[in-house]
């Protein structure tokens, strides 16, 4: 079949506005209340990039612009990378996404303002665009993604006890979401010892709860023994390997362990969850 030069211009000028309309500023959404909290969010596709590169580099200019990294969660094809804007008193969780789709990658961000917080959304959109825009295709951008992912320090094992966790836990819950107490724990590597409660057996694996209230019996009260009761446990969901061990334990008895922080849980009672605990 002929296409004559007028239907050839047709089909470019369509083409042509269909990637106009999937620009990070055409797609950008400005919605709630900022009683409740104003939601922002925008996305675009770029070609030539994938989801890897475009979430090193975005770390990278997170960085650079003065935000602080708290975790990315990936896989081959997608991922998303969690940011804080620590300026100011109230910060907030920055959520940027990318996942492939064929010879492009889809890129977004979303953000949650804080109850109250006022902003205009024309700010908002230039600061999520202008974080886009920044994003490189090709090995340029591949050498900047690596760059970024190299200078990654690893999680260290931190050694502390349960209920003190537990106390650190609850006194950001007095000041901060859920969400952003998951986001800032999550990922982060403990090693526990304490006496356990007898294991619960929840969701195809085993659960120690660490028992983290202070002995009221001392003479010696002070405001930890009485803040203890309300200080979330910490739950530890054990490992494959560990779980016929675990399952032999008694109310009382000590248990050592490594365990990740999966998340915070907020309800009756609030806990701290860590996955893939084992032995130590």
């Amino acid at each position: 079949m002929k296409i004559t030069p007028i239907v050839t211009l047709l089909i470019l000028l369509c083409a042509a506005k269909m990637t106009s309309a999937n620009t990070c500023e055409n797609n950008f959404l400005a919605e709630g209340d900022p009683r409740n909290g104003a939601e922002f969010s925008t996305s675009t596709t770029i070609s030539g990039l994938n989801s890897a590169s475009a979430l090193g580099q975005l770390r990278a200019i997170a960085l650079a612009d003065g935000f602080k990294v708290l975790g990315e969660e990936s896989t081959a094809t997608q991922g998303t990378l969690t940011i804080e804007q620590k300026n100011g008193r109230h910060p907030f969780l920055i959520y940027l996404t990318s996942v492939n789709k064929g010879a492009a990658a889809d890129v977004s961000i979303r953000t949650r303002l804080n109850r109250r917080t006022v902003a205009k959304p024309e700010d908002i959109r230039s600061g999520m665009c202008g974080m886009i825009a920044r994003i490189k295709t090709g090995a340029e951008g591949e050498k900047i993604a690596a760059a970024a992912r190299a200078a990654i320090v690893p999680e260290p094992l931190v050694e502390i006890q349960p209920r003190w966790l537990a106390k650190d836990i609850y006194r950001m819950s007095k000041r901060k979401t859920t969400e952003m107490i998951t986001a800032h724990y999550k990922g982060k590597r403990y090693l526990l010892d304490g006496t356990v409660g007898t294991p619960l057996e929840n969701d195809g694996t085993i659960e120690l709860w660490y028992k983290v209230t202070i002995d009221r019996n001392s003479i010696f009260e002070t405001l930890d023994t009485k803040e203890s009761m309300f200080w979330p446990p910490i739950v530890c969901r054990m490992a494959p390997e560990a779980r016929a061990r675990a399952a032999k334990l008694q109310e009382g008895e000590f248990a050592k362990l490594t365990g990740t922080v999966d998340h915070y849980w907020q309800g009756s009672p609030s806990k701290l969850v860590l996955k893939d605990c084992r032995f130590h």
